[in-house]
């Protein structure tokens, strides 16, 4: 699964790394500690076709939703099930977007409790998981609320002995396909799956991190086991 995860590139940055996005750009501030039902930067196609980057709140809240409570059940969505259930289908095949991040925690099983582990690049350098958007319509508010879902895949052999899960990693050469709405679902799902783990390397972290009131550094910082 993907809980947690890092982006301290700042837009101007995110803009050059993936390319021409049109304005208005959200203001962000680097975070180290992003936790489900925030509000959380993604890129996304507008009616024009044109790459936007916008805020919308982590957990997917599908259109026939009664409750926007489920959406904190749905932070994360299963790559082999995406046109199986109801939540993800109709997004899966028309609203996908990317989601910016500079890395992601994951909590290693250990005899003596959990370990949090930072997964991120050895450059450091901003990544994009696969994810998924939709929106539902607030009767009470009169408002829309957009939301999102990062998609899940099996481990790469870096992540297997940390977690049975990892999250859907797309290399920038499939930004577009990933997309483009007239990419057929057999081409999206050669997509979901897992990444190389050369270039990449996950590190312990403390503890610090657990609590998702705490978004600052040290909740970054490598430590030794």
């Amino acid at each position: 699964m993907c809980g947690r995860y890092v982006l301290k590139t700042l837009p101007e940055k995110i803009m050059q790394a993936i390319g021409l996005i049109v304005g208005p750009i959200p203001e962000l501030f680097p975070r180290y500690n992003i936790a489900p039902t925030q509000a959380v930067p993604v890129v996304r196609l507008d009616k024009d076709g044109a790459r936007r980057l916008s805020l919308v709140k982590w957990g997917l809240i599908p259109s026939w939703a009664k409750d926007p409570s489920i959406g904190n059940r749905q932070i994360n969505a299963r790559a082999e099930t995406l046109t199986q259930r109801p939540a993800y289908r109709d997004a899966f095949a028309r609203r996908r977007c990317l989601v910016p991040a500079d890395g992601f925690y994951e909590w290693q099983t250990n005899p003596d409790g959990k370990q949090p582990m930072l997964i991120h690049r050895d450059d450091h350098g901003l990544f994009c998981f696969a994810g998924l958007w939709e929106r539902w319509h607030d009767a009470q508010a009169d408002a829309d609320v957009d939301s999102m879902t990062i998609i899940t895949t099996s481990p790469n052999p870096l992540m297997s002995p940390i977690h049975n899960r990892m999250p859907a990693i797309l290399a920038p050469e499939h930004y577009a396909i990933w997309l483009d709405r007239a990419t057929p679902p057999e081409r999206l799902g050669e997509l979901l799956r897992p990444s190389p783990d050369t270039g990449w390397r996950a590190e312990p972290v403390s503890k610090h991190v657990n609590n998702p009131r705490n978004d600052d550094p040290l909740c970054a910082q490598p430590i030794d086991k």
